[in-house]
């Protein structure tokens, strides 16, 4: 390989040696395994920076990419005529690499170029990608058995371990895996950076005679074991644009096989053979190789998501596509209005000239109790958060607008406040159960125009997310947007960097009013060409106000109803060992009948409110 190379191996997450992992190796790189690389890399340095990412690390992952960062910073400092960098990337390690190029190119977390690039950022000629979760990680079938049982007793006490680090004064908080997870704000960030490095990198005229490159644009190589138990091809590469990616299948290796090439049998000699070449050879000459597989091979592994156009016409080019418009549903819906919205905006775009595609993606059937239980909102909000970093790396010249109901209103929300790369050039809410004090002028390099819609007789939201809101319940995080309007309404666009916020109020109806067929022009009208709706606005009437006027009372008495109903079976059981204490009367007959009249309702109950 020329000299004056960096390869720069970025480890995984556990070390060889953790205590849980009972004598397995960790993602941790071996010496040997450096040397080996070494060895067959004549002329190229082979340095992999030291940084804790032990089992219980309790590290933020931009902390550990900065970390890396300012060491890479200084190994250049005082590297001696130095003419290439490629940095490859273990597991969790391809994401802090990623996130590492793309400060070299001057990308802040928000997703903006917010500084100078370095010097030596346009030496970053590759990336390789080691069995890399760089959409993040999920259990699925292919994970082992004793992965999914012992993970959350495993996620628990490294969570009880950063406690006791933060009590004692010193970092704490989310273990480094959880905070890595599908959908995370970390994941979508660097996700949504590296889309906007590399289409900015296109659009310079690049030195194309480094043949690591493809035409001048740094490429990406992403390997991947054929037996992987936790990654599959599609959970390792973007869709979109890929001229610049290879991906190359690794036969016979699991997950942690992939960075034993120091081994000796047959298969770790054509692991490191491969992992050279993804190194080393000219991207071109890489692509030749009988066992790189192109990008379109693996396509069947991805949802298209209206990513792609039957016809050949214009818009079916992603890079052409102007505007993409994500189309999301609510609670108790799975979301058949989505496709028939996502058709009207798409045909106004025609009309308009404007080439538009109109992502409608299901999270499934949301009943309440997905709604109010711990982490339902949380973990939709994270699958929006990937299927939005899917649409970016898809359109990467497009804006994005969002189009959503209920549930789905909440997620757009939540996402924008957990990641400030997420951007939306027009917002559309119907039944939106978000905070009436969201604080939509925080969100103005974010968003630019929002519509709500505030129903005249909306009860879910009056009734659940309003009276949460009332009782200042702030962990819940919703409101009632969708029955009351928004505290920032009304204001008016007095600046172009503030939030053009308006409101229909009200629209005649319930939950479900703004969603219905005659709302569906304006809703296309006002995400394609931003046009604010001129309808008459609908009065609440006197009977439906006093009705809201009494929701935090109602609700509270139909809560209380539903928790005793829930607990009877406790309130049982504590009940009757005093009646034979008091009686001597009650049989076992008698006994077992109460308890199994009880556990009935109890299920029953529970079973109404899941499915509500």
């Amino acid at each position: 390989m020329e000299s004056g190379t960096l390869v720069v191996v970025v480890r995984g997450w556990t070390s060889t040696g953790d205590l849980l992992l009972f004598g397995k190796a960790g993602g941790d790189v071996s010496n040997a395994a450096l040397n080996a690389l070494s060895l067959r890399l004549p002329g190229a340095t082979v340095w992999a920076p030291t940084i804790d990412l032990t089992m219980f690390c309790v590290l933020t992952p931009e902390h550990a990419a900065q970390t890396l960062f300012s060491s890479l910073k200084k190994k250049v400092s005082s590297f001696n005529d130095l003419k290439r960098i490629v940095l490859v990337g273990y597991s969790s390690g391809s994401l802090l690499a990623r996130r590492v190029f793309c400060l070299a190119h001057g990308m802040g977390e928000d997703g903006t170029f917010q500084f100078e690039a370095e010097e030596w950022a346009p030496k970053i000629s590759r990336l390789v990608v080691l069995a890399g979760i760089t959409r993040g990680w999920e259990y699925s079938s292919a994970s082992p058995a004793h992965v999914r049982f012992t993970s959350p007793l495993l996620f628990g006490l490294a969570r009880i371990v950063g406690w006791i680090k933060s009590l004692k004064g010193e970092p704490g908080g989310d273990p480094f895996i959880w905070q890595i997870r599908r959908g995370s704000p970390f994941i979508v960030s660097t996700r949504i950076q590296y889309v906007r490095v590399i289409d900015a990198l296109r659009r310079e005229s690049l030195d194309s005679s480094d043949e690591l490159t493809a035409n001048g644009v740094p490429s990406t190589v992403f390997l991947l074991g054929a037996r992987d138990e936790y990654i599959s091809p599609a959970d390792c590469t973007e869709l979109g644009p890929r001229d610049e990616f290879a991906y190359v299948e690794l036969p016979g290796c699991k997950h942690s096989d992939v960075i034993r090439f120091d081994r000796k049998d047959a298969n770790s000699r054509i692991l490191l053979d491969r992992v050279v070449d993804a190194i080393s050879l000219g991207f071109d000459n890489l692509l030749k190789k009988p066992w790189a597989l192109p990008p379109s091979d693996i396509d069947d592994y991805l949802d298209p998501m209206d990513l792609s156009d039957n016809s050949q016409s214009i818009a079916s080019r992603a890079d052409l596509v102007d505007h993409a418009v994500m189309v999301v549903h609510g609670i108790r819906d799975n979301g058949f209005w989505t496709k028939r919205v996502a058709r009207e905006i798409k045909t106004l775009a025609r009309i308009s000239g404007e080439n538009v595609r109109s992502p409608s993606p299901s999270y499934g059937y949301f009943s309440m109790w997905d709604f109010i239980k711990p982490g339902g909102r949380r973990n939709a909000t994270y699958w929006f958060m990937e299927r939005y970093a899917e649409v970016c790396s898809r359109f990467p010249n497009a804006d994005i607008s969002f189009v959503g109901h209920s549930n789905g209103t909440y997620i757009a929300a939540n996402a924008l406040k957990l990641c400030s790369a997420i951007r939306f050039k027009q917002v559309v809410l119907a039944g939106s159960v978000v905070r009436r004090d969201y604080p939509w002028q925080a969100r103005s390099g974010q968003v630019k125009g929002v519509l709500n819609y505030v129903g005249s007789a909306d009860c879910v939201v009056a009734f659940l997310p309003a009276v949460f809101e009332w009782l200042g319940l702030r962990r819940l995080d919703v409101g009632g947007a969708g029955a009351f309007g928004f505290i920032e309404a009304g204001n008016g666009l007095n600046s172009p960097d503030e939030v053009s916020l308006n409101e229909v109020i009200f629209v005649k109806g319930g939950h479900g009013a703004a969603i219905g067929e005659p709302f569906w022009p304006e809703i296309a009208a006002f995400v394609v060409n931003g046009v604010v709706p001129n309808r008459p606005h609908e009065r609440r009437s006197a009977t439906i106000r006093a009705l809201f006027a009494m929701a935090p009372a109602v609700t509270l008495v139909v809560l209380t109803i539903a928790l005793i109903l829930l607990v009877l079976p406790i309130i049982i059981a504590a009940w009757l060992p005093s009646q034979f204490v008091s009686h001597f009367s009650i049989q076992t007959f008698e006994f077992m009948f109460y308890i199994t009249i009880s556990l009935l309702v109890s299920w029953i109950a529970a079973r109404i409110l899941r499915e509500w």
